[in-house]
């Protein structure tokens, strides 16, 4: 007769953390490495969030993806570069971060001494200086033909950034910038995901499911954050992703209220956390 497996003692996999903001970007930055969980039980955070790991972000539109994206990297990361397949994302213009429409080294690169030419200067500069530099890189989009001027733009920026290394590599709407029905820079996201750990370069990926989109991003993602939602088959293939058992997911997620996120450690007996990131 088999029995099953003593659980170990230093597994919560089964546990949740709810921390404040403030506390969540100390977690994030490796300044704070317990907290309590139900009943005051204090409880090991995952790991924190370095330089060359990943993050996938998965929920449905306007449920405040992009808007943690902002929230969270401009606590974590000095180095920003914000692929914008929709060419105007509002929660990306709001965030105040420089917004470029050409790439050093691309097809749309800046023209000498023009307004851009100084926008990289100041970008580069500040990066030379070691003082914060967040990007934003996207075209208007209107017509067929916009589109593929921004699908060449965009697949400037990842190779700028895969060059320049230490970027934090923002792709917002993943399926749309992925799908091979729509921008086609999946390979190079990919690529990206999988060889710029190396390069201290990490890729963050803003999506709504797991379906017509590069996969490369989420298998590699160290952590992955999921707001609330409906979808059994969303929990199901988010848990085979992080090998979580789906059903602990589902009665987490049950819980959160709107614009709360959990988020998950790919360490697989960290507890998973959530919390509610500002409006930006």
């Amino acid at each position: 007769m088999a029995y099953p497996a003593a659980r170990r003692p230093d597994d919560y996999s089964d546990y949740a953390v709810v921390l404040t903001w403030p506390q969540y970007c100390r977690w994030l930055r490796g300044k704070l490495a317990w907290a309590p969980g139900a009943g005051g039980v204090m409880l090991p955070l995952p790991p924190p969030w370095k330089p060359g790991q990943h993050w996938a972000l998965i929920g449905k539109t306007r449920e405040g993806k992009t808007n943690f994206a902002v929230a969270m990297l401009a606590e974590t990361r000095k180095y920003v570069l914000a692929v914008d397949p929709k060419g105007e994302d509002e929660t990306l213009t709001r965030s105040g971060w420089m917004r470029v429409t050409s790439v050093p080294g691309g097809k749309f690169r800046p023209r000498r001494w023009s307004d851009e030419w100084r926008a990289w200067e100041r970008i580069q500069q500040a990066c030379e200086d070691g003082r914060p530099a967040r990007v934003i890189v996207g075209l208007p989009t209107r017509t067929q033909s916009d589109d593929e001027a921004n699908r060449q733009l965009m697949s400037d920026a990842i190779e700028y950034t895969r060059q320049a290394r230490g970027w934090t590599l923002l792709v917002d709407e993943h399926q749309v910038a992925t799908d091979p029905r729509m921008y086609r820079i999946g390979p190079q996201v990919a690529r990206m995901a999988i060889s710029a750990a190396s390069a201290k370069t990490s890729v963050m990926t803003t999506m709504q499911y797991l379906s017509w989109a590069e996969k490369a991003p989420v298998r590699q993602a160290s952590l992955m954050s999921l707001w609330k939602t409906k979808s059994r088959d969303l929990l199901r293939r988010t848990s085979e992703e992080n090998s979580r058992d789906w059903q602990q997911l589902a009665a987490i997620v049950n819980e959160l209220d709107r614009f709360d996120m959990v988020t998950i450690s790919d360490d697989l007996r960290a507890p998973v956390v959530i919390t509610r990131p500002p409006e930006v």
